[in-house]
């Protein structure tokens, strides 16, 4: 089942559900579960200029994740970390492979309206060099290199929240962005900067089956 659902702010931008498992590739190895959100279109025109910034910017935003419920938020990028694909041993049967490039993006949110947004996603994505906009996955149980994951509950009127968000990139591209747009017409947010190398953990690189 997915981890989380998020259809309030996703629908406009996403047209497809795609799944991703992770699996034990050995008896003594356990990896979390992870269900990825749809599949961002690669045709999304924006109806205006964004709102272009660099990584530890701030930015205050409105976001109304459903017709009930309008926030104000501030969002900051502060690092956008090449991710190491041995992190995801035992990923099989969803297309992933070492040509999709993964991502960490660590950001800090701040709750500056007077209602509980906990549980929400907030609708940030990773703009990646083809142009495609990805969303983040979702992780069923602790996942130790980036606990990618909707906002905390409860998320109340002046809570901050540092996340992490795990992102793959398309086959073969590079990063480009870290961008907020919760509608299609929506003007767009976004972040840029080096991307930070991986830190190696100690589990040998395998290839995906």
């Amino acid at each position: 089942p997915p981890v989380h659902n998020a259809p309030m702010m996703r629908a406009s931008l996403l047209t497809l559900v795609v799944a991703f498992m992770l699996s034990a590739c050995g008896s003594d190895t356990t990896e979390p579960d992870a269900t990825a959100s749809p599949t961002a279109s690669e045709t999304a025109t924006e109806q205006a200029a964004p709102t272009q910034l660099s990584f530890g910017d701030a930015e205050s935003v409105t976001w109304q994740p459903t017709a009930d419920v309008s926030g104000e938020l501030t969002l900051q990028v502060d690092r956008v970390r090449a991710g190491d694909f041995a992190d995801f041993d035992g990923l099989a049967g969803s297309g992933i492979t070492q040509d999709n490039q993964p991502f960490y993006v660590d950001a800090l949110i701040v709750n500056q309206s007077d209602l509980d947004l906990g549980g929400l996603d907030v609708p940030l994505y990773l703009q990646d060099s083809n142009g495609t906009l990805s969303p983040p996955w979702g992780f069923a149980r602790p996942f130790k290199p980036c606990d990618s994951g909707p906002l905390p509950v409860p998320f109340a009127a002046g809570d901050r929240a540092d996340l992490c968000l795990v992102f793959f990139g398309s086959p073969g591209a590079g990063f480009e962005s870290v961008t907020f747009q919760p509608t299609l017409d929506a003007a767009a947010v976004t972040w840029t900067g080096e991307v930070a190398e991986p830190v190696l953990g100690t589990k040998p690189r395998k290839k995906p089956r």
